[in-house]
């Protein structure tokens, strides 16, 4: 099997689209401005030759249309990432994965499977495994359970490593953090392809660690910080989270249970004296857990906290990670956004309002997320739609396309001048490759249609684009009865193309044939 058959089949996804991503400069940050779009057609080998070869690099949509994947990517999009750090604590948690160096400097951590599995059981997987791994609130490929195929909605895409294979950044790791060739890369694929039992036991494993720990009960952040080593970041924030917990735990005896935990995983233990500030604040209220701080949030799994004796519980962090904003470029445009994976269509209003939104995810989702402050929903849609997909639409569905079709039955219809002086009948005339009407016999067609979507001067406008931006003003000679003549004032736009094709009755057959 040649290397592009073999990429394609690593990379098998959605059938109907992939993704592709005009990269523009790159910014003072390292990452590089970028332009995404969905075309909706599918990955053929030559499209993928040509990303191999260093054309257009494309991107694979992992969800097929009933819901599945062969593959899925964590993607750890973080600044100035230790690519090496990665590779080790992918070896160090035994999963399967093949981590590659992203476009930005980041990475992808890919799970290719042997056999196609919902895309709702594979993000659990991947959400579980980015948390222990310690990069939790990073998206997962598939960024949702289910696609809306029936409201044209197709998902959303990764972009894919070896774009410009010779000489690409975007290369797989060894086990060492060394740069993999395309071969090698497509036999690691091969070598770690699994099934999801497989990673069962892996699961399982660390599951008893963290039991053979006695910390089963208390928040999966506070387990896998342990587990890779204690806290050396943010000590006494990591102190004041944990102490969160150990008044839930401990309520008579929390302070003591504070004080080992420093001793025994803050590397190196916080002094006594900021310990005790921090007991002082923890013991005038009840706070909430520092769920969104670092190293806490890099661990987070907060469906599994809710679960754990110790942690948020359903009370807790109660607003959903929304993630992967596609905009369906219509007229009026939709919006489709996943909200914990579950994919909600959009309009602009309900995604300009918080209160919109909270009603839209209610009556669809049956979640009531908490209620935003305006400006914070402002910094968050604006983070959506700085890294939002656009996916083109057929010219009718979009206003211009719609009136293009009106216009045009309109001017080549049945009922048309045979005659300039016809024009005063309200009917179109066409001559020398060119269309001329009266502007109100128009607007009147298209009441008669019920497009209301345009006002005269939208008309006017639209009009004048379609002659090259010419005033589509003009006047035509008529001849009166009298025989004198007059001018009339018209539209004049460029004649449609337009074939006639005549035909006559076939009596034999009792049917209509081409002359």
């Amino acid at each position: 099997m040649s290397s592009v058959k073999r990429f394609m089949a690593a990379f098998a996804g959605s059938e109907a689209a992939h993704g592709q991503t005009v990269v523009g400069r790159t910014k003072r940050n390292g990452k590089a401005e970028a332009k995404s779009f969905i075309v909706r057609e599918p990955l053929t080998e030559k499209k993928v030759a040509l990303h191999l070869s260093g054309g257009q690099g494309v991107g694979a949509i992992p969800i097929n249309v009933e819901n599945q994947c062969k593959f899925g990517a964590i993607d750890v999009d973080d600044y100035d990432l230790d690519l090496r750090d990665v590779v080790r604590r992918v070896n160090t948690s035994k999963v399967p994965l093949v981590v590659c160096r992203s476009k930005s400097g980041g990475a992808h951590l890919y799970l290719f499977l042997r056999t196609w599995v919902d895309a709702a059981i594979l993000r659990e997987y991947l959400t579980e495994i980015s948390s222990a791994l310690g990069f939790s609130g990073r998206e997962i490929f598939p960024k949702q359970d289910t696609v809306l195929l029936e409201r044209g909605d197709v998902g959303n895409f990764i972009n894919l490593p070896y774009q410009n294979a010779e000489n690409t950044l975007r290369y797989a790791l060894d086990e060492n953090g060394d740069a993999l060739t395309l071969e090698e890369f497509l036999d690691t694929v091969e070598k770690k392809r699994c099934n999801l039992a497989d990673l069962e036991p892996i699961m399982l494993r660390n599951a008893k660690q963290d039991e053979a720990a006695d910390m089963k009960n208390f928040p999966p952040c506070m387990q896998r910080i342990v587990a890779m080593g204690g806290w050396e970041l943010n000590r006494n924030i990591g102190l004041f989270h944990v102490g969160c917990s150990m008044k839930k735990a401990y309520p008579d005896a929390w302070k003591q249970a504070l004080e080992e935990w420093n001793t025994r995983h803050m590397s190196p233990p916080l002094p006594a004296e900021e310990v005790a500030v921090i007991q002082k604040q923890l013991d005038k209220k009840d706070y909430g857990f520092k769920c969104n701080e670092k190293p806490m949030a890099d661990y987070c799994d907060k469906e599994l906290c809710r679960q754990v004796r110790y942690g948020i519980g359903s009370g807790g962090i109660s607003f959903p990670t929304l993630t992967g904003l596609t905009i369906m470029m219509s007229d009026p445009r939709v919006y489709y956004v996943n909200v914990d994976g579950k994919r909600l269509e959009l309009n602009v209003n309900e995604l300009n309002s918080p209160r919109e939104f909270q009603k839209k995810a209610l009556n669809d989702l049956s979640i009531r997320p908490q209620m935003m402050k305006d400006a914070d929903w402002g910094i968050l849609v604006n983070k959506l739609l700085a890294e939002a997909v656009e996916i083109d639409v057929p010219p009718e569905a979009t206003k211009r396309g719609r009136f293009l079709e009106h216009l045009e039955e309109f001017c080549t219809g049945r009922v048309r001048a045979m005659s300039p002086e016809e024009v005063q009948m309200n009917k179109p005339w066409t001559d020398k490759g060119e269309h001329f009407f009266k502007m109100k016999a128009l607007m009147d067609f298209l009441k008669k249609k019920e497009f209301g979507e345009m006002n005269h001067a939208q008309v006017l406008e639209e009009l004048k684009r379609i002659s090259d931006g010419e005033d589509p003003m003009s006047h035509i000679a008529i001849r009166k009865e009298d025989g004198s003549r007059s001018t009339v004032r018209v539209c004049k736009i460029p004649a449609f193309s337009h074939v006639e094709v005549e035909v006559k009755l076939d009596e034999t057959k009792g049917g209509f044939v081409p002359f």
